[in-house]
């Protein structure tokens, strides 16, 4: 099997990020996924799991985390989705011993050769698996993936696996793994029409990932960290870890950080630890919401201390420094501007509003924007179309990708706006008619934003 054939095989099976489910009880079930792993070996059984919810940062949190261990000497399996370009880069094994691809994007990413091999040896399990358990229904496109991570993870012998969840988290296929430290990254609305209209309704699912299935330390407590949250996310989150027996670490309770200063290269912070630990910091992911990521990632670092498990302040300050996580408040270009950012909810965008008004308050600005069909684009435009001075509406080629004209186009009323039926189309406008007193701004949805950035970089 080639790399090709095993991305068309993959993307045969039923894939939610290209088409929404019908029902999440009915299209989500842990018992599949369970019995699949269990068919196969059950190799998440031999990682050491932190893993990763949450509405926003999932994967700047997961990143952080990973590169922390990774510079306190540990070989440390990262998985994240959605991609941006590279297929890839959502299996990735950070080395502390191979510095050959340090300065790349996304470095450690998953050889082409092992990702076939892999899924060549699982493909007649994954069609028996079909045939004989036809009640549970199909494996799907994330349960497959995730089968490939965990093996990937287990044959390289990491010492830890990062995870983050792919939707949810209750019936995440993730969610299989029995997890050492469980974080909860800042929960606000998003996938409403699957996860629940409510606040609590939202954090009830991503609250699964606490369960009293987990590791437990020597005093027999499971282990989780959570963001600062919204009281009704809270109170769900306390009664999950109560309910689980989990010890639940809170920002702002238990830790806490600062912001000190910062420019468009980076930003420094004051970050006061569980362990009555403080230190001041310098991070290369930019906006205050990545200084929670940060410190959220630093936290669950030292909650390891309660497995035995020691990471060395240095590798603290190093990780927090070198950890990058690409379309997220990027400056890709500086004559004139361009940022790419991935927010694709209201919260994410007001978000890189406050970053904007801060950093780029006399700049004319221009908006890129793009978004899957699933988002709430009324309430993202709402925030942005008073905001920005030109607006390009374009589309991503992902299948799930809002139509400009019929779809976008309606809610934004107060702009010029321009049509395109492509993300290229919309860069070269960009390029030909942005100014150097301007700003350009990417958004809507990391499909757009993966797109743009292949572009540019070009």
């Amino acid at each position: 099997m080639t790399y090709d054939e095993a991305i068309l095989f993959l993307e045969s099976l039923v894939n939610y990020e290209k088409k929404a489910p019908l029902s999440y009880k009915a299209s989500f079930k842990l018992d599949r996924m369970k019995k699949f792993l269990s068919y196969i070996g059950n190799p998440q059984k031999d990682l050491k799991v932190v893993h990763v919810a949450g509405t926003k940062g999932k994967g700047s949190t997961a990143c952080f985390i990973a590169n922390i261990l990774k510079e306190g000497g540990w070989r440390v399996g990262l998985y994240t989705s959605p991609h941006l370009k590279d297929f890839r880069e959502r299996i990735r094994i950070l080395d502390p011993n191979n510095t050959a691809d340090e300065q790349a994007c996304f470095p450690g990413m998953i050889l082409k050769n092992d990702f076939s091999a892999i899924l060549e040896t699982l493909k007649p399990s994954i069609e028996t698996f079909g045939i004989s358990s036809h009640l549970l229904g199909a494996l799907t496109f994330f349960e497959v993936l995730t089968a490939v991570a965990f093996i990937y993870f287990r044959n390289r012998n990491v010492d830890f696996a990062v995870l983050e969840t792919g939707l949810g988290g209750r019936f995440d296929a993730t969610n299989i793994a029995e997890a050492l430290v469980s974080v909860i990254t800042p929960v606000s609305y998003d996938h409403e029409h699957i996860l629940g209209s409510t606040l609590a309704e939202i954090a009830f699912e991503k609250a699964g990932i606490i369960k009293s299935t987990n590791c437990k330390t020597s005093d027999g407590f499971c282990v989780s960290v959570t963001a600062a949250q919204e009281r009704e996310v809270l109170t769900v989150l306390r009664r999950r870890a109560d309910t689980e027996g989990s010890v639940l670490f809170e920002m702002n309770k238990d830790f806490l950080f600062k912001r000190l200063n910062g420019d468009l290269s980076s930003q420094d912070f004051f970050y006061s630890g569980l362990s009555d630990n403080s230190f001041f910091l310098k991070t290369r992911m930019l906006g205050i919401h990545q200084l929670v990521n940060a410190s959220l990632a630093l936290a669950a670092c030292e909650a390891l201390s309660l497995f035995g498990i020691k990471v060395r302040s240095d590798a603290l300050s190093a990780g927090i420094g070198k950890a990058f996580w690409p379309g997220r408040l990027e400056v890709v270009r500086t004559q004139p501007f361009v940022i790419l950012d991935g927010a694709h909810n209201k919260d994410s965008t007001t978000r890189l509003i406050y970053f904007l008004q801060r950093e780029f308050k006399n700049y004319r600005k221009w908006l890129v924007f793009g978004a899957s069909m699933d988002k709430d684009i009324k309430g993202i435009a709402e925030l942005l179309d008073p905001f920005v001075h030109k607006i390009i509406l374009t589309r991503s080629t992902n299948p799930r990708a809002a139509d400009p004209e019929k779809v976008l186009a309606p809610y934004f009323k107060n702009n010029v706006v321009r049509i395109t039926r492509s993300v290229e189309e919309a860069m070269e406008i960009i390029s030909k008619e942005v100014q150097p007193q301007d700003v350009a701004v990417i958004t809507g949805s990391l499909f757009v934003v993966g797109e743009a950035r292949d572009i540019c970089r070009k």
